[in-house]
């Protein structure tokens, strides 16, 4: 086995290596990381839904190799360990990922729910700014009316259903043809 090391010393069998990396052997560090960064990170590459995310992934899996490796005596079934290592780093990291993810969101929602209502709406996408306007005034009255009730007053959908004698779901089909016709509406003003 070549180790990368050329210190002039033969190197020891696997199962020396693999029981000084157990050890926590600086050298046997060295030897490991030469010897199986750039495939594992590879391998990482592969697993993950985003390249970009594979040195991490690889770095967790040093973690884990810290924590669980043992002496191998065959190189084939060490590295299958290695790649199981590297799999399950990459699926924890997909999962929290996700995680975070939908915690952003909730926090999002969060943020949006506790604005005073006049900043809910960002300076660029004021409702009175005169493009939406305009393309409100493209819109039959009812409407833009049920436009303006519930992205400028606050109306839920619940309320605008009651006014209205609809049922929500109703009122969501409605808002979510009308925003559509908007943006059409916007896109030919521009």
């Amino acid at each position: 086995m070549d180790s990368g090391i050329n210190d002039g010393r033969v190197e020891p069998a696997l199962t020396g290596w693999t029981r000084r990396l157990a050890q926590g052997d600086e050298e046997a560090w060295r030897w490991f990381h030469q010897r199986y960064y750039l495939p594992l990170l590879r391998y990482a590459s592969q697993r993950a839904g985003n390249p970009s995310n594979a040195s991490e992934i690889v770095q967790q899996g040093y973690l884990r190799v810290a924590r669980h490796v043992r002496p191998f005596a065959a190189e084939g079934d060490f590295w299958n360990w290695l790649c199981c290592v590297v799999r399950c780093a990459a699926v924890d990291h997909g999962r929290n990922a996700s995680r975070r993810l939908a915690l952003l969101e909730k926090l999002a929602h969060w943020r949006a729910a506790q604005a005073p209502e006049d900043a809910q709406w960002p300076a660029a996408a004021q409702p009175a700014s005169a493009l939406v306007e305009e393309a409100l005034g493209k819109l039959p009255g009812d409407e833009a009316a049920l436009v303006r009730r519930k992205y400028c007053d606050g109306w839920s959908t619940q309320e605008l259903a009651a006014d209205l004698g609809i049922t929500p779901k109703a009122i969501e089909n409605r808002l979510a043809r009308l925003r559509e016709r908007l943006r059409e509406i916007i896109l030919r003003i521009q």
